[in-house]
């Protein structure tokens, strides 16, 4: 079995575990399917990010927008969580921000105004001093459908919401 995280855990590590007459570790073996997810994960959006590469540098291919469209697809549950969790993170200091902004904000992104979303949130952060994020910026790329966009937003606005305080 994997004594570290140093060694990169492939297919074949999984493999030759589950040949093994037992499970001597269970809490390791679970661990080693974890890193797994983890580094495949990590692959994927690696390999997102060549598609969105290859799609700039075919001249906006049909063919290869379709092919991110599917993959970027793949990875939208896994940032729909991840943007809940960082609205939820920033609803300490920021909640108040996006609560004052709230409307407008919900109301562009319902009506697909990309650009006027992406500049609302990105004052807010400005204002305050901080950096915008990672999984905040991805939800405003291109290849993603107005729907998915739409989810994206509603999710991180309805977690980093701080409602007002009633009297």
């Amino acid at each position: 079995m994997q004594e570290d995280n140093e060694q990169k855990v492939t297919l074949e590590v999984i493999r030759s575990e589950l040949q093994k007459e037992k499970i001597e570790d269970l809490e390791q073996f679970k661990s080693i399917f974890e890193q797994f997810h983890k580094e495949l994960k990590n692959e994927v959006k690696e390999f997102i990010k060549y598609l969105e590469w290859a799609y700039e540098k075919s001249g906006n291919n049909e063919e290869i927008k379709k092919i991110l469209e599917y993959w970027s697809g793949q990875n939208a549950s896994d940032l729909i969580e991840s943007l809940k969790r960082l609205g939820f993170s920033l609803k300490k200091d920021l909640g108040e921000y996006f609560e004052k902004s709230g409307y407008r904000l919900l109301e562009q992104t319902r009506s697909g105004k990309r650009s006027d979303v992406m500049y609302g949130i990105t004052r807010i952060f400005i204002t305050n001093k901080q950096k915008m994020r990672d999984d905040l910026i991805e939800a405003f790329k291109p290849y993603y459908s107005d729907e998915l966009f739409k989810c994206f937003i509603f999710t991180f606005l309805g977690s980093a919401i701080k409602p007002k305080e009633n009297d």
